[in-house]
């Protein structure tokens, strides 16, 4: 009794101190709102049982995305204890990780998300305390501000407190609450049903046109894919064409080369040839100028003879000689004069080896024609190749969305059948006069949450149906116009989710929360499709989970980085070093083209004016680095 007394005193004085504290707030200063809020808090845990208190060992009191009040609430409250046990205060940014918290404060600028956060902690054992907030269907303690005298006090929504199988006591409202009226509550809950399902039947009419439109968008699919398939035929009797055109080029460079081996060989030949004449030539020079001065002396002796003609006798043996010697020499000129005809007919033979150069070089750009001729023709064959893998790619969209559109639909109709029973049971009940409220309130109940099942699931339907008439839109047209990045990235990685669900595949976007960028946004989702289609097809075969991340980061005023990377099998370094070869590929015994990769790089460098980097290790995963101009030129 004595504890009792004590207990109730206890909370008397809580009241009083708490009503002090409103009415001089303006006047002293002493405490600020948010450790009203606090004391508030404080009390709301020590007034309220949860179903597993005795099996507690803490209490935990949970702040929404408000780092302020969290370091004012960790000052007042933490290390305290409520209940013989100690109360931790704990911040968290999703209302998934406040599951396991006792009590969940939202603050004011959340107000707006009161009805989803309400939805994900329903049936937690959660006590939901919010801060001047006009849901008041979901609330289960509402803080109250008064601005002409500066109080606080609260509203008690007692039946989303029973719901949650939560005890209040009596004394909680002495503090300076007051209790929801609920008949007021339920007839704005009937004005909301009621708008519901005016929204409801709009939003049937809308799906009705939307399915004729996809019975619509799905006859062109087929006729796409029956398109794709004869040009698929088309595009390999070409490669066979294209690969008995490359023997041909491999067996003309393989004739050049020989001939330009005999061409070399040849040049040598004819310039140690003209090395060799050329000292032949100065030789027969030297042989002249001794000649020349040999005939000025034979002249010197005719004069010398013509005066001395009485020592002929003498010097007829001196004259016998040098008749030899000039014997000797004579035999010497008519040798040189053999190697000049030698000369000559090598000279000869270097103009005809000239010639010969002549014709294989008239005959090698006739062949070079032929090559430009048939690379031409391989740069039309990949503009179609590319045009059919663009098809292929709206195709696995198209397949994409439906499959998405499937499980929300679902939900709609199971939701509109459950709510249908529901309402025959309860006109049942009132033609048969049995209606009674807690029928009615598990009926409310009932029509509120599938009234939101079918809002937010056909909201889905729309958003990716939205998202794909302009994915769609922009891989036909083609055209630049500006963009903003990371919704953009979002609608066509939301057209993907099928495929990544089907190889359990996670999904994350990290980086810039915004970025607008002029390009050619049908350009960018064929990169992103065939990216993620890669990586699916090569980073993840052996894989039963992976994860996949895109990031956008500003590098300057000019240019952005979009960051694709995967956790898959990565890649060594022979295939790192051909991925942009046109016709590579690592599955062709599965059906790759080996042409995903080098049309990613084309569109990148030609259509984008950007770049492409990759790295990648074996075992760790892979890294593809595109950059962009913010503004695509003309």
């Amino acid at each position: 009794m004595l504890k009792k007394r004590v207990k109730q005193l206890s909370l008397v004085l809580t009241a009083f101190f708490i009503l002090l504290t409103q009415h001089t707030f303006s006047f002293a200063q002493q405490l600020d709102i948010d450790q009203v809020k606090s004391a508030y808090l404080f009390n709301f845990v020590k007034h309220i049982s949860w179903p597993d208190d005795d099996n507690k060992s803490t209490y935990t009191l949970a702040v929404y995305d408000d780092e302020a009040f969290y370091k004012s609430l960790s000052l007042s409250l933490n290390n305290r204890t409520i209940k013989s046990k100690p109360l931790v205060v704990t911040l968290v940014y999703s209302p998934q990780a406040a599951k396991s918290a006792d009590l969940f404060f939202i603050a004011s600028d959340h107000n707006n998300e009161m009805s989803e956060i309400a939805a994900q902690l329903r049936s937690t054992a959660t006590l939901l305390v919010t801060d001047n907030s006009t849901d008041l269907h979901n609330v289960m303690i509402n803080l109250v501000y008064n601005n002409n005298n500066s109080a606080i006090s609260f509203e008690v929504n007692k039946s989303n407190i029973v719901y949650e199988k939560l005890t209040m006591s009596a004394e909680l409202l002495l503090l300076g609450g007051t209790e929801l009226d609920v008949a007021t509550l339920y007839r704005e809950t009937e004005v909301a049903l009621q708008a519901m399902r005016q929204s409801e039947t709009d939003l049937n009419q809308k799906l009705v046109d939307q399915e004729l439109q996809l019975k619509n968008s799905s006859k062109r699919l087929t006729q796409l894919n029956e398109d794709l398939k004869s040009r698929t035929e088309q595009a390999n009797a070409r490669q066979n064409e294209l690969a008995a055109l490359k023997l041909s080029i491999d067996q003309q460079y393989e004739f050049l080369k020989v001939k330009e081996l005999q061409y070399t060989e040849i040049v040598k030949q004819l310039s140690s040839v003209k090395d060799e004449f050329l000292q032949q030539q100065d030789s027969v020079k030297t042989k002249e100028n001794k000649n020349k001065k040999m005939a000025e002396r034979i002249e010197k002796n005719k004069a010398i003879l013509q005066q001395q003609q009485e020592n002929l006798t003498q010097q007829d043996t001196q004259i016998n000689k040098q008749n030899e010697q000039l014997e000797v020499r004579k035999e010497k000129i008519d040798q040189q004069r053999f190697y000049i005809v030698l000369m000559t007919v090598l000279i000869v033979l270097s103009i005809l080896g000239t010639i010969l150069v002549v014709a294989l070089f008239i005959k090698n750009k006739r062949t070079t024609n032929k090559l430009t001729d048939t690379l031409d023709n391989l740069k039309n064959m990949q503009a179609q190749l590319v045009q059919s893998e663009k098809m292929a790619s709206l195709g696995t969209l198209t397949a994409g969305v439906a499959h998405e559109i499937n499980t929300p639909l679902g939900i709609v109709v199971t939701s509109t059948s459950s709510a249908l029973e529901s309402t025959n049971e309860i006109k049942n009940k009132f033609e048969q006069g049995a209606l009674s409220k807690s029928a009615m309130a598990r009926y409310f109940n009932a029509m509120e949450q599938s009234s939101k099942l079918n809002t937010t699931a056909l909201e889905r339907v729309i958003e990716l149906l939205n998202s794909f008439k302009q994915v769609a839109a922009d891989q036909v047209v083609g055209e630049k116009r500006e963009i903003e990045m990371v919704g953009y990235i979002e609608e066509v990685m939301s057209t993907l989710s099928a495929e990544l669900k089907k190889c359990r595949i996670n999904y994350r976007y990290s980086g810039l929360s915004e970025i607008k960028i002029t390009t050619i946004p049908g350009a960018l989702a064929q990169v992103l499709t065939n990216l993620v289609t890669n990586s699916l097809k090569h980073a993840f075969e052996d894989k039963t989970s992976g994860n996949i991340t895109i990031s956008i980061e500003r590098l300057n005023k000019k240019s952005i980085a979009l960051v694709y990377k995967d956790d898959g099998i990565g890649m060594p370094s022979e295939v790192l070093d051909n991925i942009f070869e046109p016709f590579f590929t690592t599955k062709r015994s599965s059906g790759g083209t080996g042409l995903g990769m080098n049309i990613v790089y084309n569109i990148i460098s030609q259509k984008l004016k950007g770049k492409i980097d990759i790295n990648s290790q074996v075992g760790v995963g892979t890294i593809m680095t595109v950059t962009l101009p913010r503004i695509l030129d003309d």
